[in-house]
């Protein structure tokens, strides 16, 4: 049986058959970013169009969505299963952000109007104020980075980013809400603001990397322990 807390998706809410992949996506994403579907768990396409009352279609194109985004993965004899955590994972999404996020920041930050950067300070006011919602912080965190990247034109760059917020969250959100890692990262973010809107581009670039870095210790650390006996 799933677990109980993706009950709490309703779909009375979905208002076309379009919404119906992006409903369950959405409801699964959540399961395993907040480890409630923890790594290993098999998603079977029957018994999930069986919980949330729908057709396997739409249930197929939400898991492939899914492995797309680095969150499932499919073998010969498990199926789909919900990706194992790793820390060389870990570390190879901090380096491809690293790379990636400082391209984007150098193009983007010199293009930056009054609107962004308010944009961006608004979005980190509302994280101050709601600091007990792993998923709410998570979801800031990516529309701050976003809002301070998007005049990069680079579609592509922005595209890939994404998935990679959303597939380090993984990571990121049961540590959050285990250990308190996420405390100070509104602060540290402030000085990247305040470096954009300075427009000092290739400072923000190596400030975010120390950034992602950092983040990437602690969530190793704290990973770590959770593996000890």
């Amino acid at each position: 049986m799933l677990p109980s807390p993706l009950t709490g998706l309703n779909l009375s809410e979905v208002t076309s058959a379009r919404s119906f992949p992006d409903a369950v996506a959405t409801a699964l994403r959540e399961g395993i970013l907040t480890a409630r579907l923890p790594a290993g768990t098999q998603l079977k396409q029957d018994h999930l169009a069986r919980h949330f009352g729908t057709s396997r279609a739409p249930v197929r194109e939400a898991l492939q969505v899914l492995t797309g985004e680095g969150l499932l993965v499919m073998s010969r004899h498990r199926g789909i299963t919900v990706a194992p955590t790793d820390p060389d994972d870990l570390q190879e999404i901090a380096e491809v952000r690293t790379m990636l996020e400082a391209h984007a920041l150098r193009l983007s930050i010199p293009n930056l109007t009054a609107a962004d950067l308010k944009e961006a300070a608004a979005l980190l006011d509302e994280a101050d104020a709601a600091p007990g919602d792993p998923i709410g912080q998570s979801d800031l965190h990516w529309r701050f980075h976003r809002a301070l990247m998007r005049r990069a034109a680079r579609p592509r760059v922005l595209a890939q980013v994404e998935s990679l917020h959303v597939t380090v969250s993984r990571y990121l959100l049961p540590a959050w809400t285990a250990a308190g890692l996420s405390i100070g990262w509104v602060a540290s973010h402030r000085k990247l603001l305040a470096l954009a809107r300075r427009g000092r581009g290739d400072d923000a670039a190596e400030l975010n990397a120390r950034q992602v870095e950092e983040a990437r210790a602690r969530v190793a650390a704290w990973l770590a322990g959770q593996e000890t006996p």
